[in-house]
């Protein structure tokens, strides 16, 4: 596997006070005795893995949108998008790069490695801090592999930090169990000295917290099909006491857009942060607003239309012109442009662990509807839904209304795609059909027939491995669907 090669950089460290910076020595030379030496070199490459989540922003949005059926792309599309959103990829596709994903993996694994044996080396570095970073790296290692292994499926698995070039970096890909095991076993070992809450919401918010690894476990237990370890873990972050449903209007205000601007509220588990005023920016105004690279889809439209009173449509999630206005607007119910391009990227929030519940209710059979449905309406009334909802007669039934519930609830937040796919895979791909179904409501023109055609072969819901990739590993298989065109 190609690994990321470091340059000398400066990166940002998380503190508890104010953002502090600190350069990195050159590739070759941070295992030596020159770097591992204090804790604020520990907390530094701690804070680079952050650093570099900021920038696999962009492919969590496309890898979990592209393929769904929520948004259509605009007017100005990067080339190698249309192909993506018509899933006809190629491995040259510079969109299904994961290069971030396994640079915050080989930070995460230095943490992990190294940061022990600073504890001898500075009398300041406390074995309880020592704990925390190690925590923190383990749920930024679990949560990379878990964005991996739904995307490309099999990976390899890297568990040793690469430092330099007489190491060998080809590995041959893991199963899908491997890498759920090892993701599981990242999170469960990350909850063991995690932090409940940090000096600052912003930390609070946007570094590993105990709210956060169970919002995660949820999430993968749902993909492993353990669903009483879903609801056991959606508990914890709903019984913590520390975040919870905000209300939806307040003094006839849109409450629930305050959820992205200005971020970080007590809804909020883990949310990736950036701040203008820390020159920390990202382009959603660009991509969401005058690029119109993304846009709502007709599919999308016509779900808010069902209930016109729901205060997440327009003005809300989307604009008049069809814009994410959930990602450009500062206000809801306005046409107040936001000024800066710092909005965060919000990973979990509470009503994701609402619908997590629900789904985990679903499956555990018909006794348990009528929980799941009172965890649904719960977010259909913040939403000022007064229509009740009518329960399906089947469990694929009582799903799609789950799934309508979060394509309203989490337009444009990278959930779409998976949800389509988790559903579809159970119980040995019982759903494909419901993938395909939805796939196709989000698409226009000619090309329904071949991304049709091409969704029935399961190999082709994972992403192709990109050649670069390929070529510097040659221990690598290239993803079956696309192993003829390398």
């Amino acid at each position: 596997m190609k690994i990321i090669k470091y340059t000398v950089v400066l990166l940002a460290v998380l503190s508890s006070s104010c953002s502090k910076w600190l350069d990195l020595l050159p590739e070759n030379e941070q295992v030596t005795d020159k770097y591992w030496n204090t804790k604020e070199e520990v907390e530094a490459v701690l804070g680079s893995a952050y650093v570099t989540l900021q920038k696999s922003v962009n492919p969590m949005i496309t890898w979990g949108e592209a393929r769904g059926n929520m948004l259509s792309t605009g007017g100005f599309i990067p080339v190698g998008l249309n192909d993506f959103k018509n899933l006809r990829l190629l491995p040259s596709n510079e969109m299904v790069k994961w290069g971030d994903f396994y640079q915050i993996i080989n930070y995460a694994n230095m943490v992990i490695r190294y940061a022990p044996d600073v504890v001898e080396r500075d009398p300041s570095f406390n074995p309880a801090v020592m704990n925390s970073f190690l925590s923190e790296a383990y749920f930024l290692r679990g949560l990379s592999y878990f964005y991996l292994v739904r995307n490309f499926g099999e990976v390899p698995l890297i568990l040793e930090p690469y430092m330099n070039d007489s190491q060998r970096y080809e590995v041959r890909k893991s199963s899908q169990q491997d890498i759920y095991n090892q993701i599981v076993l990242d999170l469960t070992t990350a909850l063991e000295n995690s932090k409940d809450i940090w000096p600052t919401v912003w930390e609070t918010k946007g570094r590993s917290t105990s709210n956060a690894i169970h919002a995660t476990l949820a999430d993968v237990y749902l993909w492993t099909e353990e669903y009483d370890k879903a609801i056991f873990s959606c508990n914890a972050v709903l019984e913590s006491g520390r975040v919870g449903l905000i209300e939806g209007v307040v003094n006839a205000r849109n409450n629930w857009f305050t959820i992205f601007n200005p971020g970080n509220s007590n809804e909020g588990i883990f949310e990736i942060q950036f701040d203008f005023a820390k020159q920390q920016t990202n382009n959603f105004t660009t991509i969401f607003g005058a690029s119109y690279n993304w846009i709502i889809s007709p599919y999308g439209l016509a779900l808010f239309q069902e209930n016109p009173e729901d205060i997440r449509g327009l003005r809300a999630t989307y604009a008049a012109d069809l814009k994410l206005w959930k990602y450009i607007g500062a206000e809801g119910n306005t046409t107040i442009p936001r000024p800066q391009s710092d909005q965060n990227f919000i990973l979990y929030r509470v009503a994701d662990i609402y619908l997590m519940k629900a789904e985990a209710l679903l499956m555990k059979g018909e006794s348990s509807y009528p929980a799941a449905l009172e965890l649904i309406t719960a977010v259909r009334s913040r939403a000022q839904i007064s229509r009740p909802i009518t329960p399906g007669s089947t469990e694929l039934e009582m799903l799609a209304l789950l799934m309508d519930e979060r394509a309203r609830e989490f337009v444009g937040e990278g959930k779409r795609w998976y949800d389509l796919l988790r559903v579809a895979k159970r119980n040995n791909y019982a759903y494909k059909d419901y993938l395909i179904d939805e796939v196709m409501e989000g698409m226009t023109g000619g090309s329904a027939p071949v991304v049709r055609s091409i969704l029935m072969n399961e190999d082709a819901h994972y992403l192709p491995i990109h050649q670069d990739e390929i070529r510097f590993n040659r221990l690598l298989e290239q993803n079956p669907y696309y192993a003829p065109l390398n």
